[in-house]
């Protein structure tokens, strides 16, 4: 009877997140309401992610509140979550990480349970971390994984930040970024940053295969001499689109395919034209289906160096369109 009890309340417990996994994709996001920057803060509001659900949007982000001495603190640190149904009011804006966290990757729905990857930051050696909710509620204390990406020989800064998790069919992929030194063609030695993939089928997450074990995926170009970071994929019609930022210094959008999320053809730098919210640097882009497109969040940073979250509209993944923005008069 025991048995049958648990085996019950399971079955329902699954059929619930059933429902809450099925965001019904054709209901979407009033735009015309909307200006940019969508969501500012007296914190400093980085990496969004977004899990859209029938009751609305979990935007999950780093939260960077300088209580302290500033950007090399811990304390400063978190992952955050806030509610909203339409970007116009957000409820229940909470930090569900320890301090020291930063970066939140796709919160995925993994072997019964929702998943959500991120970093330590920016305590050293930075360290991989996946936290666990069967609610989307309430968050497991933050586990390591995929340890050994440290210590490959293309890492050679042991440094990996940036996760980011793709589910397809019983597989988990999981693309991470290192850092190294490079001395250019000048003789200028500086950071760069490189891309990293990995894949599981483990529910615990505790076996991965290295897909790139002795060479990035990704990493120095023509358009970007010091690397890449912040990656996100998503399915667009026969195959995935990789969008990621590239550069540190100069940064903006790149776009790369793929028909089956290991080999891929790089398309080229995505472009945006630049609002006042974004006009001193853009990244960190978060892309989800809504109604009949696709919408993307993207981090802009100010002179001052204040960052703000806003919001692109795109029917095919590749060409997008920034919402209108805020006229100054009509914020007051």
């Amino acid at each position: 009877m025991q048995y049958l009890l648990k085996t019950l309340v399971r079955a329902s417990f699954l059929a619930a997140n059933s429902l809450l996994l099925a965001a019904d994709e054709s209901v979407a996001l009033n735009l015309s309401a909307l200006h940019n920057p969508v969501w500012t803060s007296k914190d400093n509001l980085r990496d969004p992610s977004v899990l859209k659900t029938k009751q609305g949007y979990h935007l999950f982000y780093s939260r960077f509140s300088s209580q302290t001495i500033g950007w090399g603190d811990p304390r400063n640190w978190h992952i955050a979550e806030v509610f909203t149904k339409d970007f116009l009011t957000f409820t229940n804006d909470r930090d569900i990480s320890p301090a020291g966290c930063a970066s939140p990757g796709d919160v995925v729905w993994w072997q019964g349970r929702w998943v959500l990857p991120y970093q330590t930051y920016p305590s050293k050696p930075t360290q991989l971390v996946f936290a666990e909710s069967t609610n989307l509620i309430e968050w497991s204390a933050p586990r390591p994984f995929l340890a050994e990406v440290l210590t490959l020989p293309w890492n050679g800064l042991q440094r990996v930040i940036d996760p980011s998790f793709v589910v397809d069919g019983d597989t988990l992929h999981c693309w991470f970024v290192g850092s190294a030194y490079h001395t250019n063609e000048n003789g200028n030695k500086f950071k760069v940053n490189l891309m990293g993939h990995a894949v599981t089928h483990d529910p615990k997450l505790e076996t991965w295969e290295v897909t790139t074990p002795t060479t990035p995926l990704l990493g120095i170009s023509t358009h970007a001499p010091d690397g890449v970071e912040n990656t996100m994929i998503f399915r667009t019609e026969d195959h995935w689109t990789m969008i990621y930022s590239e550069g540190l210094i100069s940064q903006h959008l790149t776009r790369a395919t793929s028909p089956d999320l290991v080999n891929w053809r790089l398309e080229g730098p995505v472009k945006i034209p630049r609002q006042k919210w974004m006009a001193h640097k853009y990244g960190a882009p978060f892309v989800w289906r809504d109604g009949d497109q696709w919408l993307m969040i993207l981090m802009g940073t100010v002179a001052e160096d204040h960052t703000a979250f806003g919001l692109l509209s795109s029917t095919d993944g590749e060409h997008w369109l920034l919402l209108p923005e805020w006229d100054s008069d009509e914020r007051k």
